[in-house]
C-alpha cells in the first residue's frame, strides 16, 4: 500500500516539474498569456520549486526500488515453497532433503524480512493478507505426511 501511495506521489511530482519546466509544450500555450493565465503559471512555478525542493528529501525513488527488489525476493520466495509443496506431494514424504530445503527457504525469508522498508505492519493489511492467504491455500490443500514410529530392538 505504501509502495503504490509512493509511486502515486512520485509519479505527481514528476509530472508537476515535467509541466512547470519552461521548455515543456505546456509552457508555450496561449492560456498562460491571459491574467488568469499568469496567476495560474505562477502557482504552478511554487509547486514546482516545493516539488523539487520536497522529491529529494522524501527519498521516494529510493524507496520504491526497495519494495520493488522485497517484492521480488517475495515472489521467488514463493516460487521456492510452492516447489517444496509439490515435491511433497509427488515423493508423498516430507525427507531430509526437502526438510533441508525448506529450512534454507526460512533463511531467505528472514534475510527479506530485514530488508522490509516498512518499520511497523498495519493489522488491518496483515489480517486482508491472511484471509485471502488462507482463502487461497486452505489447510485442507496441503499433504501432511504421517508419522512412523520406528521401534528400537
Amino acid at each position: 500500500m505504501v509502495q503504490i501511495l509512493g509511486a502515486i506521489i512520485n509519479f505527481g511530482i514528476e509530472l508537476v516539474l515535467a509541466v512547470a519546466a519552461p521548455s515543456s509544450a505546456v509552457a508555450g500555450l496561449w492560456f498562460w498569456d491571459t491574467t488568469y493565465g499568469k496567476i495560474a503559471w505562477q502557482c504552478l512555478g511554487i509547486v514546482a520549486a516545493a516539488a523539487a525542493i520536497l522529491k529529494p528529501l522524501l527519498g521516494l525513488a529510493k524507496r520504491i526500488k526497495e519494495y520493488e527488489s522485497v517484492l521480488s525476493g517475495y515472489r521467488m520466495l514463493e516460487y521456492d515453497l510452492m516447489e517444496i509443496k509439490c515435491l511433497i506431494e509427488q515423493r508423498q514424504k516430507y525427507d531430509s532433503g526437502l526438510q533441508s530445503e525448506f529450512r534454507k527457504t526460512l533463511q531467505r525469508e528472514r534475510t527479506l524480512v530485514g530488508k522490509t522498508p516498512e518499520t511497523r505492519e498495519s493489522k488491518r493489511v496483515k489480517k486482508i493478507c491472511e484471509i485471502e492467504v488462507r482463502r487461497e491455500l486452505p489447510p485442507g490443500s496441503f499433504f501432511i505426511p504421517e508419522e512412523h514410529n520406528i521401534a528400537t530392538t
